[in-house]
C-alpha cells in the first residue's frame, strides 16, 4: 500500500499544481495547521488505498483555500471623457446664400425676311460671334420688284388726287352757279308779284300772269338742278377723299415693303444662330437669325423652395422689420471664374418667375447685371456662381453641424460635467447652424457629439 501510495505521489509531484502546492506546504509547516497535516499524513500507513486518494484530495482542496493569496477590492474609477468645444461668443451676422445660374440677353431679337426675295447684299460682319450697332445694314433683298410697285401705287394716288383736285373746283363753280340761279329765281317771283298786282287792276291780261310763272317755275328748276349738282360734287369728294386715303395706305405700304428689303440691326449685340449666303433666296417670314443685346444681360437662378418659403415668411417679422426689404432690388454678388481667375459683378434682383419648378421645387429669379460687365468679356451662356444675401440675424450663435443634436440641443461645459440645454436654430451659414439659446457668453459648447453622450458625463477639455 504504501508503495502505491508512492506512485501517486511521484505523479502529482511532476506536475505544476503540486510544486506549487509544496511551495505553500513549506509556508505553513510551522502553525498548527501544520502539525495537523504532518500528523495525518503518518497515519496513512494505515489506511487503505481508496480512502487514502479521498483524503489525499480533500487534503490538497483544503490547502488550495487555505493558502490562496487575499485580494484586497478596488476603488471604481469614474471615466473620463474627452471633449471639443468652443468658446460661446454672441455675434451678428448676415449669411450668403451661394447659388448656381446662368447668364443670358434680357433681350434677344429675331431677325426675320418679312419679304421673298433673293439677297443681293450681305454684310461681312453678320455672322455669328461678332458685334454690331443698332441701326448697321445686315443684309438686303432684290429691291426691282419693290420699287415698281412703290412707282406704281404712287401713280395710282397721284392719279385719285389729280380727280379730287378737279371735283373740288368744279364744286366751287357749281356752287357760284347755284348762287346766280338763286338770284333769278327771285328776280322772277319779285315779276310774279308785280305782274299779279297789274292783272288784278286790270291793266295786264292774264296771258302776261301765265307766261310769268311759267319763268318763275323755269328759274326754279334751274336753282334746284343747281342744288342737286353741288350735292352730287360733294358725295363725289367724299368718295374720292376716301379712295385717295385707300391709295396713300396702299403706297406706305409699297414704300414700307421697300424699306424692307434693306434689314437692320434693331439694337447693340451679338449675332448668332447665322447660316446665310449671297444669292440665297428668302421666304417671306425666314428667321435668319439672332441678335443679343450686349448691354442688357442677366442672370437666370433658382432660389430653393426652403429659402424662399423663409424670406417671404420672415420679411414681414417683426424681428426683421428694420433689415428686410423686398426680394425685387435686392442687390447680389455674381462670381464668374476663368481658371484661377474670378470676375466679380454686382447684379439688381429684377424679376421672379410666376411659377415654382416642379422638377428642382425651386423659384425661378432674374437679375439684371451692371453695364460694363459685357465689356468685361462676359456673354450670354455663361456660368456664374450667384451670392445672395440673407436677413442679418442680431445675437445668435454660430456652431457647426455636428454639434447639435437632431432634437435640437446642445451640451455645454459646467464644473467639470456636461449640461444638455434647448436651442433655436434660426438660420444657416454654409454648413453652420445659427442658433439662439440661453447661454452664458463665454461658455464652453461641446463643438463635436460622440456616441453615447448625455447629461452629467464627466469631462475633460482639449
Amino acid at each position: 500500500m504504501f508503495s502505491s501510495m508512492k506512485k501517486i505521489i511521484s505523479f502529482f509531484t511532476s506536475h505544476t499544481v503540486w510544486k506549487t502546492l509544496i511551495n505553500r506546504i513549506e509556508g505553513i509547516k510551522k502553525t498548527s495547521f501544520g502539525d495537523l497535516v504532518i500528523n495525518q499524513t503518518v497515519k496513512l500507513k494505515k489506511i487503505p488505498l481508496a480512502s487514502a486518494i479521498i483524503f489525499f484530495s480533500v487534503l490538497i482542496s483544503i490547502l488550495i483555500v487555505k493558502t490562496r493569496p487575499e485580494t484586497q477590492a478596488q476603488p471604481k474609477i469614474e471615466k473620463i471623457w474627452p471633449v471639443a468645444v468652443i468658446s460661446a461668443e454672441s455675434i451678428d451676422m448676415q449669411p450668403k446664400i451661394t447659388i448656381y445660374g446662368e447668364v443670358r440677353a434680357s433681350r434677344m431679337a429675331l431677325i426675320r425676311s418679312k419679304l421673298r426675295g433673293k439677297i443681293v447684299s450681305l454684310n461681312p460682319a453678320f455672322k455669328d460671334g461678332n458685334f454690331v450697332e443698332s441701326g448697321i445694314e445686315l443684309l438686303t433683298i432684290e429691291r426691282a420688284r419693290y420699287e415698281h410697285q412703290t412707282a406704281e401705287k404712287r401713280a395710282d394716288l397721284f392719279h385719285s388726287e389729280a380727280i379730287l383736285e378737279e371735283l373740288k373746283k368744279e364744286l366751287i363753280f357749281e356752287e357760284k352757279l347755284k348762287i346766280v340761279a338763286k338770284k333769278q329765281l327771285d328776280i322772277s317771283n319779285r315779276n310774279v308779284d308785280r305782274i299779279s298786282a297789274l292783272v288784278s287792276q286790270g291793266r295786264e291780261s292774264k296771258q302776261l300772269i301765265d307766261d310769268t310763272k311759267s319763268k318763275y317755275a323755269t328759274r326754279e328748276q334751274d336753282y334746284l338742278l343747281k342744288g342737286q349738282r353741288v350735292s352730287k360734287l360733294e358725295a363725289k369728294i367724299k368718295q374720292q377723299e376716301a379712295l385717295y386715303d385707300k391709295k396713300a395706305a396702299t403706297l406706305a405700304i409699297a414704300e414700307t415693303e421697300l424699306s424692307e428689303t434693306v434689314i437692320r440691326s434693331p439694337l447693340n449685340g451679338f449675332v448668332s444662330d447665322v447660316s446665310l449666303a449671297f444669292g440665297q433666296l428668302l421666304e417671306s417670314g425666314e428667321t435668319v437669325g439672332r441678335i443679343l443685346s450686349s448691354k442688357e444681360l442677366e442672370v437666370r437662378f433658382e432660389l430653393p423652395e426652403a429659402d424662399y418659403g423663409r424670406f417671404t415668411k420672415n420679411s414681414a417679422s417683426k424681428e426683421n422689420k428694420t433689415e428686410a426689404k423686398d426680394l425685387i432690388g435686392r442687390i447680389l454678388t455674381i462670381n464668374w471664374n476663368l481658371g484661377s481667375e474670378q470676375l466679380s459683378f454686382n447684379a439688381k434682383l429684377s424679376r421672379i418667375g410666376a411659377e415654382m419648378n416642379p422638377e428642382t421645387g425651386g423659384v425661378e429669379m432674374f437679375a439684371s447685371l451692371q453695364n460694363d460687365a459685357s465689356e468685361l468679356g462676359l456673354r450670354a451662356g455663361a456660368f456664374v456662381e450667384v451670392v445672395f444675401p440673407d436677413f442679418i440675424y442680431r445675437n445668435v450663435y454660430e456652431l457647426p453641424e455636428r454639434a447639435v443634436t437632431d432634437e435640437n440641443y446642445i451640451y455645454v461645459v459646467r464644473d467639470q460635467r456636461l449640461v444638455r440645454l434647448p436651442i433655436e436654430v434660426v438660420g444657416r451659414s454654409n454648413n453652420n447652424f445659427l442658433i439662439r439659446s440661453k447661454i452664458n457668453s463665454g461658455e464652453l459648447i461641446v463643438s463635436r457629439l460622440f456616441e453615447n453622450i448625455s447629461p452629467g458625463l464627466r469631462v475633460k477639455v482639449l
